[in-house]
């Protein structure tokens, strides 16, 4: 489901790929929520981003800082 502004090249979409399995892997939860939770904040940061060299870090730690907090709200 990727989306216009999400990928500038192959090699960007691998590394954000590997990023998503690793994030679904470590808590368990489809792919697919992932990605598309990760294709959001990525869209988001890259249109304000200077430097996009770090984008693969600082989207994984959002999205797993929001995967946490949802985690820790359920009962």
């Amino acid at each position: 489901m990727a989306t216009s502004c999400t990928y500038d090249n192959e090699t960007d979409q691998k590394m954000h790929l590997r990023a998503i399995q690793m994030l679904a892997t470590e808590f368990s939860i489809p792919q697919e929520e992932v990605q598309e939770l990760y294709e959001s904040m990525l869209c988001t940061m890259k249109e304000r981003a200077r430097v996009k060299d770090y984008l693969v870090i600082l989207v994984s730690r959002n999205v797993k800082d929001r995967i946490t907090r949802g985690m820790n709200s359920q009962p």
